[in-house]
C-alpha cells in the first residue's frame, strides 16, 4: 500500500482529480491554500508579492496497478505542460498501516 501526496497549483486541482478518477481512485483528501516555495517555478504564498497557492491532494492506494497507472498519468501530464509553474509534484512512500475500516 502507498501513501501519495500530489502538490499542484489550485488552478490544476480539478485536472488532477480527473486523473485520480480515471485511475479509479475515489478516496482522497484535499488540503487547500497551501503556501509553497518549490525548487522550480515561482513561489505561491497567496500574498501581493507572490500570488497564488497550491493544494495538496493525499490518497492511500492499496493496489499496485492503480499506483502505477497514477504515476504514469502524472508523468504524462508533466511532459505536456507549457510552463514550469504547471509541473505537478508527486511524492509517495510505503504505508504499513491504515486503520479506517
Amino acid at each position: 500500500m502507498k501513501h501519495v501526496n500530489i502538490h499542484c497549483d489550485v488552478a490544476q486541482a480539478n485536472e488532477i482529480i480527473d486523473i485520480l478518477e480515471q485511475c479509479q481512485i475515489s478516496a482522497f483528501q484535499i488540503l487547500d491554500n497551501v503556501k509553497v516555495k518549490n525548487r522550480i517555478g515561482d513561489p505561491r504564498m497567496n500574498n501581493p508579492i507572490w500570488p497564488g497557492y497550491n493544494v495538496l491532494i493525499m490518497t492511500q492506494i492499496r493496489k499496485q496497478a492503480k499506483y502505477d497507472q497514477l504515476i504514469q498519468k502524472i508523468k504524462d501530464y508533466n511532459n505536456r505542460v507549457t510552463h514550469l509553474d504547471q509541473l505537478i509534484m508527486l511524492e509517495a512512500w510505503d504505508l504499513d498501516t491504515l486503520i479506517f475500516e
